[in-house]
């Protein structure tokens, strides 16, 4: 049940992909997490002991990404994704909420498929709000394909803009483009957005299913 189609790739492409990937590991973020550590570690060391986990998942991800594997297991990218919003929590406290609702684990995709688009949805969606929001990530298994979702409640934008601006990559876009890039180059699949603003953004992947 995974996904077995292999894109050709040039040194190009891998460049690309390799300067995304470090652009994951911002140094704003790693600073801010080390600190938020330090003072967690003062006040609560099990708390702390958790966080040093998700960061070495966190850590995982984005490394096996820059060696170049070319699908991981959703149970492994929802893991660090997960990891990401603890980190992210620990910073921010209860800025938001997070919910897991996955109806299967074990398929492939892409590795960075997720990640980045759960740390868009709280860097450009959630934490833009006055208001406390959710994110959530789930996913599904249909006769034919694999689901994943991510939702957030946040500031949302004008998903129509976006799709209107083909090869817009940055900070407008929030990376979706490079997400979408690779899911459609690495498992021939779908990236598909809504949002609205001052509504919210859900984002779903979807990957068509093949033999192993």
């Amino acid at each position: 049940m995974g996904i077995g189609m292999k894109p050709e790739f040039g040194e190009d492409y891998i460049k690309r992909e390799r300067e995304s990937v470090i652009r994951q590991l911002n140094p704003h973020f790693l600073f801010n997490v080390l600190g938020a550590l330090r003072i967690e570690a003062q006040t609560d060391a099990d708390i702390a002991y958790d966080r040093i986990y998700d960061l070495s998942k966190y850590f995982r991800t984005v490394f096996l990404a820059l060696e170049g594997r070319e699908n991981i297991l959703f149970r492994e990218e929802a893991a660090s994704a997960v990891s990401f919003l603890n980190l992210e929590k620990l910073r921010f406290g209860d800025a938001f909420t997070v919910y897991k609702d996955f109806g299967t684990e074990d398929f492939m995709l892409p590795p960075m498929s997720v990640l980045p688009l759960v740390d868009n949805a709280v860097r450009h969606g959630l934490l833009k709000g006055e208001r406390k929001g959710a994110i959530t990530i789930r996913s599904r298994e249909l006769p034919a394909e694999y689901i994943v979702q991510v939702e957030d409640d946040g500031v949302g934008f004008d998903a129509a803009w976006f799709e209107r601006m083909p090869g817009c990559d940055g900070p407008e876009a929030g990376g979706l483009r490079r997400v979408r890039y690779r899911v459609e180059h690495m498992a021939k699949g779908r990236l598909d957005v809504q949002s609205c603003p001052e509504t919210g953004t859900v984002v779903t992947i979807r990957l068509p299913k093949t033999e192993r």
